[in-house]
């Protein structure tokens, strides 16, 4: 349970103002994002356009200037690898592998726990203790 701190108004002039400031910087941070988003893809746009591809495949676009000094703008490649479960299904089967290298795991079945809750199998005690509350805050700012 919070403490709530039993305060005249004119006490609450800090906070109205943080709170302000809080408002404000939300508001400057989503235009900063949605400014940032438009850069980059622009900024991505004259790199494919005129960048050099380097040997790991990475495109590269010298951006030097006077004020800055010497600077290169970089659209990396970055490679991960992915499992492929229905190729590697397919494969498995063809190879006659796919029993050994496969297990079973056992997953509880919500709807099914439900099902057994409806039908009198379980009680709201049993269903409390198996879905327990998660409580989270937000702080929202609403105007009047």
């Amino acid at each position: 349970m919070p403490i709530i701190n039993e305060t005249p108004d004119d006490d609450l002039s800090s906070f109205k103002q943080e709170v302000r400031q809080y408002n404000a910087l939300k508001d400057e941070a989503t235009a900063i994002d949605g400014r940032i988003s438009t850069l980059r893809k622009r900024i991505m746009a004259v790199i494919e356009e005129r960048g050099e591809v380097n040997d790991k495949g990475s495109i590269i676009l010298d951006a030097s200037d006077s004020n800055n000094g010497p600077m290169q703008v970089v659209k990396q490649r970055r490679v991960s690898k992915m499992f492929d479960e229905d190729k590697a299904d397919a494969l498995l089967q063809e190879k006659g592998l796919f029993e050994t290298c496969t297990k079973t795991i056992t997953v509880l079945d919500q709807d099914a726990v439900m099902a057994a809750y409806y039908d009198g199998k379980l009680t709201d005690e049993d269903i409390e203790t198996m879905f327990p509350e998660k409580v989270s805050w937000a702080l929202i700012v609403e105007k009047k």
